[in-house]
């Protein structure tokens, strides 16, 4: 599962950095194939957990997404779902931390031009890479907790 999300989330994420969009032909069927392969692992509670997961932190991007203003863009909120579902699949814990963590590190992107005075303003942030960081960072950290 996390090679799939890997491998389509790099090309979501090159696709966000040049045309500020996450494609529904990349991120539907992302969410599908993961759900399929949480199915076929037989593994009960896993699959509880990535719905749980899932369902939180994409509603919670969708309530971002509908706010005035439109903070985020529908393609956000779907690729979430499918992001949510990977996490919850070892935790739903994780699945909050993941998302959390995509304002952290994209924050933190801004501050170089922030200081250059440029301001954040002129070009909005494409947070498709960043919810890919964040969730790879949170992947790799629960793995690699796992197998101390």
């Amino acid at each position: 599962m996390a090679l799939l999300t890997g491998i389509v989330g790099i090309r979501l994420s090159v696709i966000d950095l040049a045309e500020h969009r996450l494609p529904n032909r990349l991120t539907i069927p992302l969410f599908f194939s993961l759900a399929v392969l949480s199915l076929a692992s037989g593994d009960d509670s896993a699959l509880r957990g990535a719905l749980v997961g899932s369902v939180v932190t994409g509603v919670a991007y969708w309530a971002l997404a509908v706010m005035p203003g439109e903070p985020l863009g529908m393609g956000d909120v779907k690729f979430q779902f499918a992001l949510g579902w990977l996490l919850g699949h070892l935790e739903p814990q994780l699945a909050i931390v993941g998302a959390a963590g995509t304002f952290v590190v994209g924050g933190l992107s801004v501050i170089p031009r922030l200081w250059r005075r440029k301001g954040a303003d002129e070009n909005p942030i494409p947070l498709g890479p960043w919810m890919m960081v964040s969730t790879c960072l949170v992947y790799v950290v629960a793995d690699s907790v796992k197998i101390i």
